[in-house]
């Protein structure tokens, strides 16, 4: 609807199975494009060209495991999104401040401030894939 505001009651319209769907495509989305960034890297040859293609290739990795660290975040972050669906508050940048707020604690936690920009993104990756699964629940 808009930036900050949705649907009222969004979370009984979208229902268990698709969040838990979007919410599985929220984790695995960046394994795969790490994957695929790791295969592109590969497949050009680009393990001897230097410093910056090193940290591409770091990037793919960090991507490809990032699975084993984002668990925790989308597990703080499902509750906290079917409050902010079911109250109207689940537009696009509610969705970054909760993404925000959780990679920051997370990241306070465990020492490293990679958890900010991966909660970040982590939900909106969630918010574009509850958009497009159930576009009538925002």
């Amino acid at each position: 609807m808009s930036l900050v505001r949705s649907k009222p009651d969004g979370f009984a319209t979208l229902g268990w199975r698709r969040a838990l769907i979007a919410h599985a495509a929220a984790w695995a989305a960046p394994a795969a494009l790490g994957a695929l960034l790791q295969a592109a890297l590969w497949a050009l040859g680009t393990q001897t060209w230097g410093d910056g293609w090193l940290r591409l290739w770091a990037l793919a990795a960090l991507l490809m495991l990032s699975p084993a660290f984002t668990w925790f975040g989308l597990a703080l972050a499902s509750p906290l999104t079917a409050i902010l669906m079911d109250r109207g508050w689940f537009g696009w940048l509610p969705a970054t401040a909760l993404g925000t707020a959780i990679g920051a604690t997370l990241g306070l936690l465990i020492g490293t401030p990679l958890a900010l920009p991966f909660g970040t993104a982590c939900a909106l990756v969630l918010r574009a894939s509850l958009a497009r699964l159930a576009p009538e629940a925002l």
